[in-house]
């Protein structure tokens, strides 16, 4: 019994001592750790750091397991410090943990923000002509998202992106235009998403996980590549670049580079080169010509896409016509060094131009502007002149006064091939202009000329060569012709045409005299028209009409005589009296008159109605005239052999 009383004080002793050395040892632990606390939410690596605090296990839980006392346990790290993954904790919600150390109840709540699920990026690059190379794309950027608040947006600096799915994450400040430039070459897609900012001690305030957030959800941005080079085409001919609507252009020249120029009119197809080129310069003369100049034209910049790649056009100054216009025949013999250009003209229905150095390689072109129309570039027709030739054109086309315009033609560029070289493009030159002036036609007034043989003078008539302020274009006749029968001529002009002078100062007159040996030679002809044929071709066939005849006898007149009244007188008596404006004149003579033609004129003559006690002696002629008033010529005649019986 005292045994076992022992034993039972021995087994009170030894559990006391157990008891107490528990105890002792809890408090002595107890005293050793601290409750845990938060060193960093680390939403980069989606971690917790826990600062250990002397803690050898790391308890954590969600507020629902929590208030089941579920607790993760973790052996805590070596060192300060232990971590936790959070990984596993849906991204779509806010979630709370409470984490602890070992048996200590002491517990500290961690909220662990949800992902940013709504967030989009959109570009607009209207602004990226404004940046420099080294300047982020920020001000391009439009960041819709629900992260963020008014005072603290979600800004271009809390992004990261990376080139393609497989790309790295970068920091936005790496996103420069010139690094845009490079991606615009041939498209690619960029990934955004708010960069992981973690929650550290800042000052006295301690982790919680309000202070940071996780990276939010990618979204992706399309980078087209830039537009290929378009192709603009030059209208050398018309000055204009095929720029449109949407389009923007500039120019380098000697004097720098123009700013770029937009062409925002819907309705504008093409822009004249004299817009294109800084200062007035149209293309028409030596001092407005065309310099040397490179193009580039580009889309511009719009809110949806950048500007396109940029074309160039590399245009050689424009080529100064080297050409003189000269109203003369081309030289005989001229080859391509001659640079004039000749017109000449075929009279009135024609002119010639002639320019020896046209050739395939090196056209020329001309266009007719009538008297009164306005030279548009845009609408006149240009007629190629490819070599040296004649060529000919029409009056109707080439009409009086009009102004006749002559330029070097645009020249096409062609690539070279084995057999020939490159040829350079080259704009139309500017242009020499001629005002149109035909020469005058020789003008011969109508005339009806009556030619009798052995009494008409010779034929003469005048010629008007020109008008003042026209050339003559004939200056010699090359023969004159009654049908086939040509006639002798002679001609004078007044005043003189010198060689080589100007007829245009005055009016020449040339006056033509058809011998009368000529006319006297040809066969009697009735109203013949004379054929005029000048030197230059000219032919007139329709002014001068001839009449060439024999002298007509004149009618016989029937008279009588008789004694006179008075001693040694005769007295005429004539049957029938004298037609209204003639008269009745005698003549004595020792002669018969006989032969006399209605062409012969009476001289002198004694008149006398009654032809009564005519003075004679016997064997005497009393030649009785019916003669004109005017003009003395004979009508009738009748020459009387006086004999004595018819003397008193």
């Amino acid at each position: 019994m005292k045994i076992w009383k022992n034993r039972k004080l021995q087994l009170i002793l030894t559990l006391s001592l157990s008891f107490l050395g528990a105890f002792f040892i809890q408090e002595q632990t107890a005293m050793a750790a601290t409750p845990v606390t938060i060193k960093t939410v680390d939403y980069e690596e989606e971690n917790i750091i826990v600062n250990n605090n002397g803690n050898t296990r790391i308890y954590f839980a969600t507020n629902d397991e929590a208030a089941k006392d579920n607790w993760e346990v973790l052996d805590a790290d070596s060192g300060t410090a232990t971590t936790i993954d959070i990984s596993w904790l849906s991204a779509s919600i806010d979630n709370v943990l409470s984490l602890k150390g070992e048996e200590n109840e002491t517990k500290v709540s961690v909220t662990i923000i949800e992902r940013t699920q709504k967030f989009n990026i959109s570009i607009n690059y209207l602004g990226l002509g404004q940046l420099d190379p080294a300047d982020n794309i920020a001000s391009l950027l439009n960041i819709m998202t629900t992260a963020g608040s008014g005072s603290n947006p979600i800004v271009f600096d809390n992004l990261e992106w990376k080139k393609g799915d497989s790309g790295k994450w970068k920091d936005s400040s790496e996103l420069t235009v010139a690094q845009l430039s490079k991606y615009q070459i041939k498209g690619t897609e960029l990934y955004f998403r708010i960069k992981a900012i973690n929650d550290v001690t800042v000052g006295t305030l301690t982790p919680d996980g309000t202070m940071g957030n996780r990276a939010s959800s990618d979204t992706k941005l399309r980078i087209t590549k830039k537009v290929t080079a378009m192709v603009v085409g030059i209208d050398g001919a018309e000055f204009f670049a095929e720029i449109k609507y949407g389009k923007e252009y500039r120019i380098t020249t000697t004097g720098g580079t123009t700013d770029w120029v937009a062409v925002t009119d819907k309705a504008v197809k093409r822009v004249p080169l004299e817009t294109i080129y800084p200062g007035v310069s149209d293309g028409t003369t030596a001092t407005k010509a065309f310099p040397a100049g490179i193009i580039e034209i580009r889309n511009y910049t719009t809110s949806k896409a950048a500007s396109s790649k940029i074309t160039e056009i590399d245009l050689n100054a424009q080529r100064t016509i080297p050409s003189v216009i000269k109203e003369t025949a081309v030289p005989v013999g001229a080859t391509s060094s001659d640079k004039n250009i000749y017109i000449d003209y075929n009279g009135t229905k024609s002119m010639v131009i002639t320019i020896p150095n046209a050739s395939v390689n090196n056209p020329y072109e001309y266009c007719i502007i009538k008297l009164g129309d306005t030279f548009d570039i845009e609408r006149v027709a240009w007629s190629s002149i490819t070599k040296n030739t004649d060529v000919k054109i029409l009056n109707s086309k080439a009409v009086e006064s009009g102004t006749i315009y002559v330029r070097m033609k645009e020249i096409k560029s062609v690539q070279a091939t084995k057999i020939s070289p490159a040829v350079a493009y080259e704009l139309a030159s500017t242009y020499v202009t001629y005002k149109i002036n035909y020469p005058s036609d020789p003008y011969i007034e109508s005339i009806l000329y009556e030619y009798i043989k052995g009494y008409s003078d010779p034929f003469i008539f005048n010629i008007q060569l020109n008008v003042v302020g026209k050339k003559a274009f004939e200056a010699q006749i090359k023969n004159i012709k009654v049908g086939t029968k040509e006639i002798s001529f002679t001609s004078t002009i007044t005043p003189v045409i010198l060689t080589g002078a100007d007829t245009s100062t005055t009016e020449h007159i040339m006056k033509v005299t058809i011998e009368k040996a000529s006319l006297d030679a040809m066969a009697n002809i009735s109203n013949k028209g004379v054929t005029i044929t000048f030197m230059n071709g000219t032919t007139n066939k329709t002014s001068v009409k001839l009449t060439v005849r024999n002298p007509i006898p004149a009618a016989v007149l029937t008279a009588t005589a008789v004694k006179g009244s008075a001693v040694g007188t005769t007295v005429v008596s004539v049957v029938t009296s004298a037609a209204t404006g003639n008269k009745i004149v005698y003549s004595i003579g020792a002669t018969e008159v006989v032969d006399k033609m209605i062409e012969d004129t009476i001289s002198g003559g004694i008149t006398q109605n009654n032809l009564t006690d005519i003075a004679v002696t016997p064997g005497q002629y009393v030649t009785v005239y019916e003669v004109n008033i005017d003009t003395n010529k004979i009508v009738r005649y009748k020459s009387l052999l006086i004999s004595a019986d018819k003397i008193n």
